[in-house]
């Protein structure tokens, strides 16, 4: 496109509609940008700097403040807003010291007109965008709330183009660091017409950027990728380096957020490059970026160091976010060291000042960190009065990701504590699945597994939400079959030779194998996605036991708690005790006759029994009337079970109950002999005649 030379009164008179058109900016023929050129025409010096991207946001200043001082004497306030506007901005892409931000925040308020005094949508637009830069300074600065109201009703009504992607931007800025990420996807996902095409590149940048920052809080970890592989290109295209350390550090974020140490080093080499030109104090993003990495790398005490050195550097700075975000990461390194007594004060540290500038999700993030710490410091109920206030900010706000480092295991071990509480579980299940978060606690059957498998009573198999047909037919059946079959080998790895013996027993090895692997196959397929939770290694099938729950398994853990309950509290044995019962629908594969299912049937029924026994000899001193309620149960589901009969009618007889007692024993000979015509056992006879309990009607 050919230049037009253009004259500072023609420029003074064009600007407004300047503003709206940067597609027509480089056909202006400007002098090269200086402040001598921007004292004596501050058009020509504004247009200019505006223009050169490449310039730099502290070689911009120069010149815009330049131009702020000649449009000053002229007495043109339109200029003097703009040239503001474009300085405050530039703090955005500089990582510097913020301070100088106040004098000129202040001089901005100071030549603001009333909200109607405004000569055109696109310079009231403009003006507003710099609130990007405010945003760094002081969060809590009153002109941010004014503009984000008024903003969100002018970006609606302005025509689609440069000044209203700008005015966009700033608008996603403010929501993402107040945690308002329903309001942000409000603007990125559903306001039509916002495209980059024909914005200036350092402002397409700029907007890929919030682009990448709204993905990463929203856990769209792919398209946080593309935006910032795009701004790249974009930058590398332009010669606009000073944007590259921002973009490295938002696909840093973004690699941290999905736990991939290897795509965060290599965003971290990106950011070295641009440190080796600049001070100690504008290294504060890359010391807090590497602290994330040596924390995902189990680092925990070079994690403490880089943090407190991100801290120290951020107070030079300034601004009180970056402040909130790295006490958060220190707070974050010291739990993972095992330093909660030190972790708790940082983290309340980064709470209040959180709460002071409205910083919601770096507020929900504290109050986690804070209900972790006290979990660790063994204060339960005091964590549980804290994590119900975090989840339900979570919940109202949808926060599907947290400040400072996404710690997987500190969120598993938090969402362990919910939902065993029931606290916000729906909510705790979304976090769970978005982020496909292991249990290691096969007892806790409300988890969000990804499968869950049912095998006493009536055999079920639901997959997420959805109950897995078993079809008609032995072939139909066959897949669930392999299912039943690792339930009945106790739901550890089961060899394949054993699984084929059971369910092919007539058929050829060849045959066997053959048959095996087609119905793997069909299992994977009726499992989709989650066909990776079932792991074939060196001849052995198993269950991935982060995603997979199942009854067996949850029994075999029960069993190996109740088996060292020594010193156990009665509520956790009552609670045990409930479990328990509650796992015991009825028969191992209540129907299936085949003899390794029938094996397996008398084998749960016997571990059932003798697990009942154990736990109830732990209750009977600290609350008989509890051990009775649990043999009564027991009973209810296993009437032929002797031994229980013979403890309850000893506790019954202990507390002279000798009617109890009678009605036990009465009990169990009637469902003896309904069974068959089953007598009871010489031991039960024998207990019987002790306690004075009728035994002639069943000695025969």
């Amino acid at each position: 496109m050919p230049s037009t030379a253009v004259t500072e009164s023609e420029l003074a008179a064009a600007s407004l509609g300047l503003l709206a058109r940067p597609a027509s900016w480089p056909a202006l023929a400007l002098p090269a940008p200086s402040p001598a050129l921007a004292s004596a025409s501050p058009w020509q010096g504004y247009w200019s700097a505006r223009r050169a991207g490449p310039l730099g946001a502290r070689a911009s200043r120069e010149v815009l403040a330049a131009a702020l001082t000649a449009f000053g004497r002229r007495g043109e306030r339109n200029g003097e807003l703009l040239a503001l506007a474009a300085i405050i901005e530039g703090y955005y892409v500089e990582e510097g010291a913020l301070d100088p931000l106040d004098d000129w925040i202040a001089m901005l308020v100071a030549r603001l007109p009333d909200d109607d005094g405004w000569p055109a949508p696109e310079l009231e637009a403009t003006v507003m965008a710099c609130g990007i830069g405010i945003i760094l300074r002081d969060q809590s600065h009153p002109l941010l709330a004014r503009w984000a109201a008024r903003g969100t009703e002018l970006v609606r009504r302005m025509a689609p183009g440069a000044c209203r992607l700008k005015l966009a931007t700033f608008l996603v800025q403010y929501h993402l660091w107040r945690g308002e990420f329903t309001r942000t996807a409000l603007i990125v996902d559903a306001l039509p017409g916002l495209d980059v095409a024909g914005l200036p590149p350092g402002e397409a940048l700029v907007w890929l950027e919030s682009i990448a920052a709204h993905a990463r809080f929203t856990a769209q970890f792919e398209r946080g990728r593309a935006a910032v592989d795009a701004g790249l290109a974009l930058a590398s295209a332009h010669g606009l380096a000073q944007h590259d350390y921002a973009l490295h550090a938002h696909g840093a974020a973004l690699a941290l957020a999905q736990c991939d140490a290897a795509a965060a080093e290599h965003y971290l080499d990106g950011m070295r490059p641009v440190l080796d030109r600049a001070s100690q104090v504008d290294q504060t993003h890359y010391w807090h970026f590497h602290a994330g990495l040596a924390l995902l790398r189990g680092d925990a005490p070079r994690a403490i160091e880089l943090a407190r050195a991100a801290l120290a550097n951020s107070a030079e700075i300034g601004g009180a976010y970056r402040q909130a975000l790295h006490r958060l990461s220190l707070g974050q390194a010291l739990l993972q060291a095992g330093r909660h007594d030190e972790a708790l004060p940082q983290v309340d540290a980064a709470a209040r000042i959180a709460e002071g500038i409205s910083a919601g999700i770096v507020e929900f993030t504290a109050r986690l960190l804070r209900a972790a710490c006290l979990v660790e410091a063994g204060q339960a109920p005091a964590a549980h009065r804290c994590l119900r206030v975090a989840l339900a900010q979570g919940a109202r706000h949808d926060y599907r990701a947290t400040a400072g480092w996404w710690q997987a295991d500190v969120v598993g071990r938090l969402a362990h504590e919910a939902i065993a509480h029931g606290i916000e579980t729906a909510y705790v299940a979304r976090l769970v699945r978005t982020h496909a978060l292991p249990c290691r606690d096969p007892t806790l059957q409300h988890w969000p597994w990804v499968l869950r498998l049912h095998a006493f009573g009536r055999f079920e198999a639901v997959l997420g939400d959805t109950r897995l047909a078993s079809g008609s037919g032995r072939t139909a059946q066959r897949p669930l079959d392999l299912l039943r079959a690792l339930l009945a080998h106790g739901g550890s790895a089961l060899p394949v030779v054993k699984a084929m013996q059971w369910l092919w027993p007539d058929a050829e090895a060849a045959a066997q194998r053959n048959a095996f692997d087609v119905v793997l196959l069909r299992l994977r397929r009726l499992l989709g996605d989650s066909g990776s939770a079932l792991h074939l290694e060196g001849g052995r099938l198993s269950l991935d036991e982060g995603s997979v729950w199942s009854d067996v398994g949850a029994l075999h853990a029960l069993m190996q708690r109740i088996g060292s309950a020594h010193g156990a509290s009665l509520e956790t044995l009552q609670h045990w005790g409930r479990q328990l019962l509650e796992l015991m629908r009825g028969p191992f594969l209540a129907g299936e006759d085949a003899d390794w299912a029938v094996a397996a049937r008398e084998r749960y029924r016997q571990r059932f029994v003798v697990t009942v026994a154990q736990l109830a000899a732990h209750i009977e001193p600290l609350a008989p009337s509890a051990a009775i309620a649990l043999y009564d149960r027991a009973l209810d589901l296993e009437p032929l079970a002797e031994s229980l009969t013979r403890r309850l009618m000893r506790l019954h007889a202990a507390r002279g109950d000798h009617a109890e007692a009678l009605r036990a024993w009465r009990s169990s000979c009637a469902m003896l002999a309904a069974d068959s015509g089953l007598r009871p056992a010489r031991e039960s006879l024998t207990l019987a005649a002790e306690l004075g309990l009728p035994v002639a009607a069943v000695a025969h």
